[in-house]
């Protein structure tokens, strides 16, 4: 998925400073925001683009097993070992390696990632000679980093090593007005004629996407599936996202004042969730103590 849309251009124009460099990147966001496809737009437009590019989920691999996926073994390092094995590191030599959610890293690993990067060498298991190894490494997490390297959770060295090139990429609901581009891009990539009912659209706008462009992709792949092909309306949803609505018949009406107070009443009640005291969460709406009140004695919101 290579989407360049709306406020992610400016990112994606600054990332190709990295991508003139071998420095390592870091690349911050929530999950769905796009951090693979990020890292493989700098590694196709440096001048690794013709080797291998190697993406690693660090969550997904037992910590147990994880060094000698990274950096091998030598035959008879521990019981199975019968023969040598090159870890993902030697065999991305001259490519690009995508350490994914490196926030799940063991600090044991931490300490040799710091040494390929700065040395450029590693050590497989079993073994006590070092290897040179030539790997560019971008990494992405969608913690916390400094909160983790504040509790020792994390290295500092490590952390300040992969942050020559920082990029945090937004998550949906706060760039939501890229979403009918999106929406355009997702329909002609699945090579059908698609129309999309605005009452459709009204609820994306509305929805907050915590699984963000991978959430909508997904929604609208089923949806395209669902409509045969016609015109998707919001039947033609997934059911958690249709029961989202409190008010469909609002959302499919024509009244735009409705809709308005509709939103207004669903953007007061989130509001809400996030910031519990009255006070609070006026301020962060930017109205008066007075207004959110009385706003909220009209919806009947009762505040928790």
């Amino acid at each position: 998925m290579n989407i360049v849309i709306g406020s992610l251009k400016n990112i994606f124009d600054d990332a190709l400073i990295a991508a003139s460099t071998d420095e390592p990147v870091l690349i911050l966001g929530e999950t769905g925001t796009g951090k693979e496809v990020l890292a493989r737009y700098i590694h196709q437009n440096s001048n690794r683009k013709d080797k291998i590019f190697i993406p690693i989920n660090c969550a997904a691999i037992p910590p147990n097993l994880l060094e000698s996926e990274l950096f091998g073994y030598k035959k008879g390092a521990f019981t199975g070992a019968d023969r040598d094995k090159k870890g993902i590191l030697e065999e991305a030599n001259g490519g690009t390696v995508f350490l994914d959610e490196i926030g799940e890293l063991p600090i044991e690993s931490q300490v040799k990632i710091l040494r390929a990067i700065e040395e450029k060498e590693i050590i497989s298991v079993g073994d006590t000679k070092p290897k040179q190894i030539d790997v560019r490494f971008i990494a992405s997490t969608n913690v916390d980093l400094k909160a983790k390297v504040e509790k020792g959770e994390f290295r500092k060295d490590l952390y300040y090593r992969l942050s020559v090139f920082v990029y945090k990429l937004p998550p949906l609901r706060d760039r939501i007005y890229d979403l009918p581009e999106f929406v355009k891009y997702f329909i002609q990539s699945s090579g059908k004629d698609v129309k999309i009912d605005s009452a459709v659209m009204e609820l994306f706008f509305c929805y907050p996407w915590p699984g963000n462009i991978r959430e909508l992709r997904s929604v609208l792949v089923y949806a395209i599936a669902k409509s045969s092909g016609d015109k998707i309306q919001v039947e033609h949803l997934p059911d958690y996202l249709i029961h989202f609505c409190k008010h469909p018949e609002i959302l499919r009406g024509n009244n735009a004042r409705e809709k308005l107070e509709c939103f207004e009443a669903y953007l007061i009640s989130e509001t809400l969730k996030e910031h519990p005291e009255p006070k609070e969460a006026a301020r962060f709406l930017g109205i008066s103590l007075r207004t959110f009140y009385r706003k909220l004695k009209k919806y009947r919101i009762l505040p928790k």
